[in-house]
């Protein structure tokens, strides 16, 4: 996980901050928390399961404190009656969560057959007490049950078998587990949709070979981040709190000590919220994982100055989309952060209709960050902002969309005057003079009219009032007039420059 000081995303950003506000999806199995632990973990979860029928015995009479919900299990048919006792008795319960694993010979070990028969007992006081019902819980696997000649290591098959032998069954929610690494989650969850109800992957983390501490977090991120914004994932929970420890493969563990959070566990309490109401405002900032819809495209921890996430996996046909809100019609210069292995290439779509395109570079490096601005024109009001990709080869950071070529200073900024001198420019150089000493890590950028990045540079260490800057050895410097940016975390800065 990075640690520099442009951790938090910058203020810039829209509606919505990470680890502000907690998801009605997050959750986790685990069953040995502690009063300490389940405060701590309250702050980003909304529900656990244990895989038992009754809550962890250090909480047990006092979890309602906490605002996260329980949700019992009949981890196989025998602990149907141990579900209906806790059930009865407390009031709280909204879901019960069926057979876990069920053709895992180590695991329920139950066919589909058996299963079906098993459900209508569950069935029966869920429809008594107005509980919600979700699916056994299943995943692939390598010693599995057996039944008519069939062996079902692949889940779907045992899934149809089940629904099959469940004439007239009450099944509300599928339930999934999966251990795969990158980002083979999207496909998993594609090939569920086919039962047409929604999704509770009730246990994921990568059991890959080669998972190290760091991977894990970026497979967690990304994978939270994927499952958070899912319209057809209705729950999540990751696998566990504490397992064999923190420093040991595959790196699990969201506890630490009592009440603590691994760096892991920061990790999955920080992945930002998803709010299908969100509308991000132009001008403005939007981070590229905080989309509304998507396909193909996948998140992960970014180790740009700034951002929490960016977006990978980018392929040919795949695309983003966000909700805007344009306060004024006009030009906006549009600015990419981007890194990649080759040159890559997006269209930018208002509603239907595209704006404009953005070109990448090879930027040596999938972490590799450089930006780009270009020019486009948007009408006022509420749209769905699309970007295609055309050509892959690079991952996306945050875009920047600023009213009007010259820019406009973030109101966040009015502290921080910014002088250049001389301006007019007479011999490529000039000094940038701030009214305070600054001490953060922040982005220069050079746009011509075009609205094309002629000159970029990262000032990632402690600064005087005065940054000078040479453009003597870039190519296309002309003269002219171009816009500079300053990009901090609190917001950006523009002033217009005059080149003789």
């Amino acid at each position: 996980m990075k640690t520099n000081g442009f951790l938090i995303l910058f203020l810039l950003t829209t509606t919505l901050s990470f680890g502000q506000e907690k998801s009605n999806k997050r959750g986790l199995g685990y069953g040995y928390h502690s009063p300490a632990d389940m405060n701590t973990a309250s702050q980003g979860i909304s529900w656990w399961y244990n895989w038992a029928a009754q809550p962890d015995a250090g909480i047990r009479n006092t979890y309602g404190n906490y605002g996260v919900d329980f949700t019992p299990q009949a981890w196989n048919a025998a602990g149907i009656s141990g579900v209906n006792a806790w059930v009865s008795q407390d009031d709280k319960v909204n879901f019960v969560l069926g057979f876990n694993e069920p053709n895992f010979t180590a695991q329920a070990n139950m066919t589909p057959t058996q299963a079906a028969a098993a459900w209508p007992q569950l069935q029966a006081f869920a429809d008594q007490y107005g509980i919600k019902l979700v699916s056994p819980a299943v995943n692939y696997c390598g010693s599995c049950v057996t039944e008519n000649g069939t062996t079902y290591n692949n889940p779907f098959d045992w899934l149809d078998d089940f629904f099959a032998a469940c004439v007239g069954c009450r099944v509300d929610y599928i339930a999934l587990h999966w251990y795969g690494g990158g980002n083979s989650m999207s496909g998993y969850i594609d090939d569920a949709r086919k039962y047409g109800k929604p999704i509770w992957v009730t246990e994921f983390a990568n059991w890959e070979a080669g998972v190290t501490p760091a991977s894990q977090q970026n497979y967690l991120a990304g994978t939270t981040n994927f499952l958070e914004r899912n319209p057809d994932v209705f729950r999540y929970a990751w696998f566990i709190g504490r397992g064999s420890g923190a420093a040991v493969y595959p790196y699990i563990d969201l506890y630490g000590a009592n009440g603590e959070m691994t760096e892991l566990g920061q990790v999955y309490l920080d992945v930002p919220v998803y709010d299908s109401m969100q509308v991000s405002e132009i001008p403005g900032r939007i981070e590229a994982e905080e989309y509304y819809r998507q396909k193909g495209v996948f998140a992960e921890l970014t180790n740009d100055i700034d951002g929490f996430m960016n977006i990978g996996y980018t392929e040919a046909g795949d695309w983003l989309s966000y909700k805007v809100i344009v306060a004024e019609s006009g030009e906006y210069a549009f600015t990419s952060r981007y890194a990649g292995t080759a040159a890559g290439k997006f269209d930018v779509y208002l509603d239907n209709v595209k704006v404009g395109t953005v070109n990448t570079t090879n930027t040596n490096g999938w972490q590799n960050w450089k930006s780009v601005s270009t020019t486009i024109t948007l009408d006022a009001g509420e749209h769905i902002l699309k970007l295609a990709v055309l050509i892959s080869g690079f991952n996306l950071n945050w875009l920047s969309l600023v009213e009007g070529f010259a820019g406009l200073d973030d109101p966040t900024m009015s502290q921080l005057d910014v002088t250049v001198f001389p301006n007019p420019v007479v011999d490529h150089t000039f000094t940038i003079r701030f009214s305070r000493r600054v001490t953060d890590e922040f982005i220069i950028l050079i746009n011509d009219l075009t609205g094309k990045t002629i000159y970029t540079t990262e000032i990632a260490d402690s600064i005087e009032k005065e940054i000078p800057v040479d453009l003597s050895k870039i190519d296309g410097m002309r003269k002219g007039i171009y816009t500079l940016c300053i990009i901090r975390k609190e917001g950006s800065i523009f002033r217009k420059i005059v080149l003789l």
